[in-house]
């Protein structure tokens, strides 16, 4: 029974977007739900909930948030924010088919990998890259940007004015994420295959060539990225061609191979950037048609 339910999340997991992967405190989802488009995801107080959206991409609720998933599909993932405020961690993103995130009357395309913020008519940029969705303009790490008139403003972001809470529960997730990551690696090294389940999917299902790992530790997924992966957090992932070149199965090895990281460990503590400041501002304008998030 185990196994065919391992068997099950996993294939879920492989379909689209949307499976709850932790719930800490209060929520309308369980563990291990798969969410389908158009249902709302809420937390109550003191509350957070993970979504994994596609292979090293993490979507994480804030307390009192609310959020819709518009679209599911792995090449098409579309996020509204309700309410609340939400943070997004992604390891890779498909240039070709970006996140999408509605936020206010803010549609922004997530364009690299990073960390972001999401929340009442603002994106902010922690770490990473992004644009509005219907203008050229690029918003990079340590700015945050908002819709202006017939344009948009963006900002530096400032230090420890954010949602304290949402992003200290993020940098424990990605500690425990990585360690799981790293026991995987261990224990298939050593030869055991009963404890987490099998690479899945294959690698070239997905452009950034990432995966889910089932992981018993944390009675959820984590992922095994397709190159070596360093958390915001400083929080290390043992990558697909190290996990190959023991001869497992899931990729192939390539040249210049070399011992594996030591994974799971933390590099120096990043400070918090969680807000906005009062000088950097600029205004972008062109290009930004008229919308209507939903509140």
């Amino acid at each position: 029974m185990l196994a065919m339910t391992l068997l099950l999340m996993q294939f879920m997991v492989s379909a689209r977007a949307g499976l709850v992967n932790d719930v800490d405190g209060q929520a309308n989802v369980g563990l291990h739900q798969q969410v389908p488009a158009g249902a709302p995801i809420q937390t109550g107080p003191q509350s957070h909930v993970e979504i994994l959206l596609n292979p090293g991409s993490f979507l994480r609720l804030d307390e009192n948030s609310t959020i819709v998933l518009d679209s599911v599909e792995l090449t098409n993932i579309a996020v509204r924010v309700v309410t609340g405020a939400v943070l997004i961690e992604s390891a890779g993103v498909d240039k070709h088919a970006p996140i999408r995130v509605t936020t206010g009357n803010l549609r922004s395309l997530i364009l690299a990998r990073g960390v972001y913020r999401f929340s009442g008519d603002t994106a902010s940029v922690i770490d990473g890259k992004l644009r509005p969705a219907d203008s050229s303009i690029t918003v990079k790490k340590g700015q945050e940007v908002t819709p202006a008139g017939d344009g948009y403003e963006k900002v530096k972001l400032g230090v420890n004015t954010g949602p304290a809470g949402l992003e200290r529960w993020s940098e424990r997730r990605s500690s425990e994420l990585a360690r799981a990551n790293a026991m995987a690696y261990r224990e298939r090294s050593n030869g055991s295959l009963y404890s987490y389940g099998a690479y899945y999917p294959e690698w070239g299902l997905f452009a950034n060539n990432a995966a889910w790992l089932y992981s018993p530790l944390l009675s959820g997924f984590t992922f095994i990225p397709q190159r070596s992966y360093r958390s915001y957090w400083g929080y290390r992932f043992v990558p697909r061609f190290v996990f190959a070149e023991r001869g497992l199965s899931g990729g192939r090895i390539g040249p210049g191979s070399h011992p594996p990281p030591r994974a799971g460990a933390a590099g120096p503590t990043r400070g918090t950037v969680a807000g906005r400041s009062s000088t950097g501002s600029s205004r972008v304008h062109g290009g930004r048609g008229r919308t209507h998030g939903h509140r």
